[in-house]
């Protein structure tokens, strides 16, 4: 187990503590508007922390990576924490939205438009375009070079939504330590992104080798040699990289525009070959001076590299990824399905002559003719004893299983595995193999699976990797929920959530003194404005944190708040007494809404008292 998914908990429970720890629990909790917007508050910090963090995780930074072991973990956590983010902030709204909802409708709606004030709108703006770049994630066949597009909007939008987050009047105010840790985290994330969506081409360390040699091994399958034109790669036998060929071949071959309603795609090609980097495999070993990759064509981007010329520029990123044969077993088994060979070959092209470790190796293909590289791996088990190749032919043997491989090998106890190849083929050896007895921890596998990839048949690679493997419900050994009906559970409970602290606060509302006749510790229409039958006198520091969490500083202007709300009228200009306040507050007057039943006649009186000492006289 990884560090990285709990730190990332952790990182975003933080600002929830803090929060809890800047006022009294009692006074954020009472009633259900008060209820209602403290959650949204909660929402909107822990939210606001995945959402930067996921800008992080979309760096591709190398302590990150390790913090997860390996990018493909990283890409899988930045996936679910980009959900999990989404999820938050649209709770957020949907609870501040009921909260409104509980003084009346037209408060709710008001927060919406920009009569609300540029402040509240600036975070209606951040999270419609959160939404929109979502669907069109999930919902539409965007080609490799939109789609990178659309994941560099999050950045911009982070920004608006981090505007929005430290200029609206909320809890931080109380909080230096909350203020600070936001911040902090903020600016991590916008760092984070232009670091990597803005400034990569300066800031992020790049070699640049120029093509060799295209060999076509047959015809969906092609070699690449690469040479440094300064300093080579440093990198690990199994790690792979991020290349970007400028190629005048690709240039013609990608039109700048296409839009096919037979293909479903929409594509805009401008950026397409000068700008983006797609992942493969090396497998060159690392005393080569080449580098080479092998490319599966199954998509636009990986079936025009047929094309690439010799001379072709290179530019190459990386080393990345965790999967090797550095594994404390001696004896291993290694399981490469179709093009997942392509580590393998690194890891055999760097044994040696002798010594550790043995292996016993299952080459995986649809038919025997597609075992690209078998002559290479013979010669290697001819000069090795200690490694033997096994080519297992689906259409003549079937898959391959747990069971044949323990028949072959022998007690696999004592054995690492690791696997390469299509998710599904992983999935399946995993479960036999760990149901068989084998330890779970002594199974390595690499699938790329962070990778976005298009559908099948004809279209475009979306990030496409060299496995040839494909993410999504056809490809998996069992049915699994596709992104659309995770969020569409999320909003489901948000939606529960809401309904059940709306009736929550109904209750409240029926159980209140003025339904039951009761009038104590009430006021009273018999009582001078502003009097009140019991209770103690106001506290300003209380009330500090009332006019901060009833949203008090998103209509009025008070400086001692912090709050530059234009709706209502400043407070620092009408310098109001405590009476007045308690009657307004209380009762309501023109479009100021009444809280009477949603604050406690203490928190009245001490938001009374507190705008009372605090208007700038």
């Amino acid at each position: 187990m990884h560090a990285g998914p709990l730190v990332l908990v952790a990182l975003c429970a933080i600002p929830l503590l803090l929060w809890a720890r800047s006022a009294p629990l009692d006074s954020r909790f009472t009633g259900s508007f008060m209820s209602l917007t403290s959650v949204a508050v909660l929402l909107a910090f822990a939210g606001t922390s995945a959402f930067a963090l996921n800008l992080v995780l979309g760096a591709r930074l190398r302590g990150v990576e390790a913090l997860f072991g390996g990018l493909d973990r990283m890409y899988k956590a930045h996936r679910v924490n980009g959900q999990v983010a989404f999820a938050l902030l649209l709770g957020h709204v949907v609870f501040m939205l009921a909260g409104r909802a509980t003084i009346s409708g037209d408060s709710a709606l008001d927060l919406l438009g920009p009569g609300a004030g540029w402040t509240v709108f600036a975070g209606v703006i951040a999270f419609g375009a959160m939404t929109v770049s979502i669907l069109l994630t999930l919902f539409v066949r965007l080609g490799h070079e939109v789609f990178v597009y659309v994941q560099r909007t999050f950045g911009f939008i982070f920004l608006v939504a981090a505007y929005h987050a430290f200029t609206t009047d909320g809890a931080k105010a109380d909080s230096q330590a909350l203020k600070l840790y936001m911040a902090a985290l903020a600016t991590l994330g916008a760092v984070a992104f232009a670091y990597r969506s803005l400034f990569a081409n300066v800031l992020v360390r790049r070699h640049r080798y120029r093509v060799k040699a295209v060999n076509r091994l047959d015809e969906f399958v092609t070699e690449i040699v690469m040479e440094p034109v300064k300093k080579p790669l440093a990198f690990a036998p199994g790690q792979f990289l991020f290349v970007n060929f400028r190629s005048l071949a690709l240039s013609e071959t990608f039109r700048p525009f296409e839009l096919s309603m037979e293909r479903q795609v929409f594509s805009v090609r401008a950026g397409e070959v000068s700008n983006q980097f797609h992942p493969f495999s090396i497998t060159s070993a690392p005393g080569e001076r080449t580098l080479r990759i092998t490319v599966k064509a199954v998509g636009d981007y990986t079936r025009a590299l047929r094309r690439l010329e010799a001379g072709a520029d290179a530019i190459v990123e990386g080393p990345y990824g965790s999967f090797t044969h550095d594994v404390p077993q001696p004896g291993q088994v290694w399981i490469a399905g179709g093009i997942g060979v392509t580590p393998f070959l690194s890891m055999a092209r760097s044994l040696g002559d002798a010594g550790r470790p043995s292996v016993d190796f299952y080459y995986c293909v649809e038919h025997r003719d597609e075992a690209h590289f078998l002559d290479e791996f013979r010669a290697i088990a001819a000069d090795r004893p200690d490694f033997r190749v096994v080519v297992v032919p689906r259409d003549e043997a079937g898959f391959l299983t747990a069971e044949r491989i323990a028949e072959e090998s022998g007690d696999l106890s004592s054995r690492a595995v690791l696997i390469c190849g299509p998710p599904a083929m992983i999935e399946n050896l995993r479960s036999q193999l760990t149901a068989a007895g084998m330890p779970a921890e002594q199974i390595h596998a690499e699938e790329f699976g962070f990778a976005k990839l298009g559908r099948r048949g004809p279209g475009p690679d979306v990030a496409q990797n060299d496995t040839g493997s494909r993410v999504g419900p056809a490809s998996q050994p069992r049915r699994r929920w596709s992104d659309a009906q995770v969020l569409a559970l999320m909003a489901a409970l948000v939606f529960g959530g809401v309904m059940f602290a709306a009736g929550v606060g109904v209750g409240d509302r029926l159980a209140s003194p003025e339904r039951d006749g009761s009038t104590a510790g009430v006021v009273t229409t018999g009582a001078p404005s502003g009097a009140t039958t019991t209770g103690e006198p106001g506290s300003p520091a209380a009330g500090k944190a009332v006019f901060a969490s009833a949203g008090c500083g998103d209509c009025h202007a008070l400086g001692s708040a912090g709050s530059n709300g234009g709706v209502g009228p400043s407070l620092d200009e009408a310098k109001p007494d405590a009476a007045s306040v308690v009657e307004v507050v209380t009762r309501g007057e023109g479009s100021m809404p009444s809280f009477e039943g949603e604050l406690t006649e203490q928190q009245i009186r001490d938001v009374a008292t507190f705008v009372s000492t605090s208007a700038d006289r």
